[in-house]
């Protein structure tokens, strides 16, 4: 489970726009967090590969687009969460696509249901950075010696394939204590897990 702050660092989505896509629109919220908003907004995996989609989408097409196309996926197919889909974004600058299992290309907002031309899409797991130059880090490899996979520790980044959350190694490095001192806690933690975890640390905390 993510909470808003290390959702914003993954997703690309900055926390307002988080807010801002909990709230009901003309066709209901563009995303909920799937594990609800009480006594704090806890976010899937899932949850995090469609709003990275969504902050994608957003560099070149409008929230109401994205709204049509998230709307038009749940009408197709019900029931299932919207990272379940490949959406992109077409060229020359029109429609946001739904790539079918079976490589077929279908307009989801400006013309629903119509067929298209294959184009080139994004791949959402990788670092990119959005409009606005801030950088999303790879959501396999968030930081260096960090993995996040999303069947260990509900998705949490963790320290290598081991079940170590980041937090535990990076508040430790952030209290000052030494690579050897954490390492009488961890001691298969290397010196580059240390930094990684102290790096994402960092970075969640700043937001």
């Amino acid at each position: 489970m993510y909470d808003t702050k290390l959702t914003s660092l993954l997703s690309g989505a900055s926390v307002r726009q988080l807010q801002h896509w909990r709230k009901d629109g003309p066709s209901g919220p563009l995303l909920m967090p799937e594990y609800g908003t009480r006594p704090r907004c806890l976010y899937s995996f899932r949850d995090v590969v469609a709003l990275r989609t969504f902050v994608h989408l957003r560099q070149t097409r409008s929230l109401q687009g994205i709204r049509r196309a998230v709307q038009t996926m749940t009408e197709l197919r019900p029931g299932e969460h919207v990272s379940e889909h490949k959406l992109t974004a077409g060229i020359p600058g029109r429609g946001i696509f739904w790539i079918t299992e079976d490589g077929e290309w279908v307009e989801t907002a400006e013309s629903p249901g119509q067929g298209a031309i294959k184009v080139v899409m994004e791949d959402i797991f990788g670092a990119f950075v959005t409009d606005r130059g801030r950088n999303v880090p790879d959501l396999g490899s968030p930081a260096r010696g960090l993995r996040i996979d999303p069947y260990r520790c509900s998705g949490l980044p963790t320290v290598g394939e081991s079940r170590i959350p980041y937090d535990l190694v990076g508040s430790l490095a952030a209290d000052g204590m030494t690579n050897d001192q954490i390492r009488s806690w961890y001691p298969t933690v290397t010196d580059e897990q240390v930094a990684g975890a102290a790096e994402l640390w960092k970075a969640v905390c700043a937001i």
